[in-house]
C-alpha cells in the first residue's frame, strides 16, 4: 500500500477527496542492538480522517513519536490539567513523547498525518540540542517536500522488509528528525556563530564578543545554544580543539606554537585541556593522525 499522495490538487485546483478514514499502520519489535545504534524504530503508517470529532483522547506513549501533517488542521494538548493547547495546520510536524499524557484532533473537514514511533539513547541527545522540543511541540513547516519523501522512504522499507531493514529505518528517523528541524521555523545562519567562529582564539571576553554583535550577553547565549545546542564557551572551546587538531596533523609547528595560535598562552594548560577533551595528548593525537 502507497503512501498517500494528499498534497497533489485534482484538476482546476480542486482538493482531493478522501474516504471518512483510510489508513495504513506497522509496528516493530528491535532489538537491544538496534537501540545501540541510537534509534530504533517502533511503528510507522498514515491515515486520513475527512471528518471531524475523531479523537485521539488521553493517550500515553512509552516512546516518542513524529506525525507529519501534510493535510488540514487541528489541535494537541498536553500535560497536567489544565493542559497546554497548540493549534496546528498543515504543513507542520508534531513530536509526542514518552511518558506524556496528550490528546489531538482534527479540526471540521479532517486531515492527514503520517507517523513513527522510535525510541533509544540518541533520543535524549536530540532533546538537549533543542531539536525535538518538550514545550513547543508542533513544528510548522516551510517546505514539508523533505519530510513527507523521508516519510515514503521509510514506509517503503518496513514494507519490503529486506535484509537489516530495521538498521535502515533508524538511519532513516535520524534524518526524519534533521528534516524537521531543517525545515522548520527560525533556522537560518547564526550571525553570533559565525563571528564566535571567525574570533574563537581571539583573548577577549564573553562581553566583547557581545557588544561587537550589538546583543546582550543573554541574548548571545540564546542565539548560539538555539543554533548549536551549546554554550558560547563551550563552542568557542570547540571551535579551538578543532583548529589545534588541523595545525597538529597539517603542520610541524610545536605543541607550543599550536597553543598560542589557537588562543592560549600557557602551552601546559592547552595540553591538559587538549588530553582531558580529546582523549589524546596533542603529540599523541599528532602521531595518530600522521599514520592514518
Amino acid at each position: 500500500m502507497n503512501a498517500p499522495r494528499d498534497d497533489e490538487p485534482t484538476a482546476a485546483g480542486e482538493e482531493p477527496w478522501h474516504p471518512p478514514v483510510s489508513e495504513y499502520a506497522v509496528y516493530m519489535t528491535p532489538a537491544e542492538e538496534h537501540r545501540r545504534l541510537g534509534l530504533a524504530l517502533y511503528g510507522a503508517g498514515w491515515h486520513t480522517i475527512a471528518e471531524h470529532g475523531i479523537r485521539w483522547d488521553a493517550r500515553v506513549l512509552n516512546c516518542y513519536a513524529l506525525h507529519l501533517v501534510t493535510r488540514g488542521s487541528g489541535w494537541i494538548e498536553w500535560g497536567d490539567r489544565p493542559r497546554t493547547r497548540l493549534p496546528i495546520k498543515a504543513p507542520a510536524a508534531f513530536w509526542l513523547f514518552p511518558g506524556l499524557v496528550h490528546s489531538y484532533q482534527p479540526d471540521v473537514g479532517g486531515w492527514t498525518i503520517t507517523w513513527a514511533l522510535f525510541d533509544g539513547p540518541a533520543a535524549a541527545g536530540y532533546e538537549s540540542l533543542d531539536f525535538l522540543s518538550r514545550t513547543s511541540p508542533v513544528v510548522p513547516l516551510g517546505d514539508a517536500r523533505p519530510v513527507r519523501e523521508l516519510f515514503r522512504e521509510l514506509l517503503t522499507v518496513v514494507r519490503t522488509s529486506g535484509p537489516h531493514y530495521e538498521v535502515s529505518a533508524g538511519i532513516l528517523v535520524h534524518r526524519l528528525i534533521t528534516a524537521v528541524r531543517d525545515n522548520g521555523p527560525g533556522l537560518r545562519e547564526s550571525r553570533a556563530v559565525r563571528a564566535l567562529t571567525e574570533h574563537a582564539t581571539d583573548p577577549v571576553a564573553l562581553q566583547d564578543h557581545a557588544t561587537r554583535l550589538g546583543l546582550t550577553v543573554t541574548q548571545l547565549r540564546e542565539e548560539v545554544r538555539l543554533a548549536t545546542g551549546s554554550t558560547p564557551k563551550e563552542y568557542i572551546l570547540r571551535v579551538r580543539l578543532s583548529k589545534a587538531k588541523d595545525l597538529l596533523a597539517a603542520t610541524d609547528q610545536s605543541v607550543v606554537q599550536v597553543a598560542r595560535a589557537v588562543g592560549y598562552d600557557d602551552p601546559a594548560y592547552f595540553t591538559r585541556l587538549f588530553t582531558q577533551r580529546v582523549g589524546l595528548s596533542p603529540t599523541m593525537f599528532r602521531r595518530g593522525s600522521l599514520s592514518a
